[in-house]
């Protein structure tokens, strides 16, 4: 999703969440937290094999961390106070990053469900009021794009979709289908050499 979200943003800027594996309620553990604080070292578990991989986990806020290093490093070798040494320091400016970049324009928030961990029926209704909540504590104008989720009560705020799974899709997605759910949702893209994720602008005129 990430790959998606930044190549229709025609954007390379990287922000927390961007590659984690990430189960809803943990969103706002982080939101509440600060990204740095799930890389402390009491926070951090090595996992030998996931799935086949090696990874991170953060008891703090319940999430996956594959992509935090180079490949071929062998960071399950370096110890809990070496791995928050150089994680921290990363997190603490992408935090930095998120908000500067959220607080003026409009911000899209883009969400695909983790169907074995994130909430439903009525716990998801609140939840996805609490995670608004707390975006729009430093996002100017936050609005939420949720991807795969059952129903929910519309929201002035929200837009829901699934992206079809055309027959270019592979490990990163089907480009085809993520530019006809865009497309098809009008979230447009402000014209420009320097696009940010806060570039992406949903447009509401057309459903008001």
């Amino acid at each position: 999703m990430a790959y998606q979200v930044r190549r229709l943003a025609r954007s390379e800027r990287a922000y927390p969440f961007d590659w984690w594996v990430t189960p809803l309620d943990s969103v706002l553990k982080v939101l509440d937290a600060g990204a740095p604080a799930v890389f402390e070292a009491a926070q951090l578990m090595k996992v030998p094999d996931y799935g086949g991989d090696r990874a991170l986990y953060s008891r703090l806020s319940g999430t996956v961390h594959r992509h935090e290093f180079p490949a071929g490093e062998d960071y399950l070798a370096l110890d809990e106070a070496e791995l928050a040494r150089r994680l921290i320091p990363k997190y603490e400016a992408l935090q930095a990053r998120l908000v500067d970049d959220c607080a003026e324009g409009t911000t899209l928030f883009v969400r695909k469900c983790l169907p074995e961990h994130d909430p439903r029926d009525d716990r998801l209704e609140e939840t996805i009021d609490h995670l608004h909540a707390a975006l729009a504590t430093f996002a100017a104008d936050p609005r939420l794009l949720l991807l795969d989720y059952a129903p929910v009560r519309p929201r002035p705020w929200l837009m829901t979709a699934s992206v079809p799974r055309l027959r270019d899709h592979n490990d990163l997605g089907s480009e085809r289908g993520w530019n006809r759910t865009f497309r098809a949702l009008g979230i447009a893209c402000r014209s420009g050499k320097k696009f940010r994720f806060d570039d992406l602008i949903e447009t509401f005129e057309a459903r008001q």
